[in-house]
């Protein structure tokens, strides 16, 4: 009940809408720092599969590479 009568003696101090805009301006940091770290693993999931479609590319031009020399070579 501590906190809820510190909360009481805020609002009548400085009013509701003051309270209330540090509440939201509260909510928005959260939500910021919540979105950023989705973000940074999301770049990293996306980096993984990045480099997984470049090396199965690289295989796949080695092994084009080769058919187009055994093609050649008849």
């Amino acid at each position: 009940m501590n906190l809820l009568n510190e909360i009481v003696q805020i609002i009548s101090a400085v009013g509701f809408p003051i309270v209330a805009a540090l509440g939201c301006a509260y909510f928005v940091k959260w939500q910021y720092e919540q979105n950023s770290k989705q973000v940074e693993e999301m770049r990293k999931e996306h980096k993984e599969e990045v480099s997984k479609m470049t090396e199965a590319l690289n295989n796949n031009t080695l092994a084009l590479q080769k058919l187009i020399d055994k093609l050649s070579g008849e």
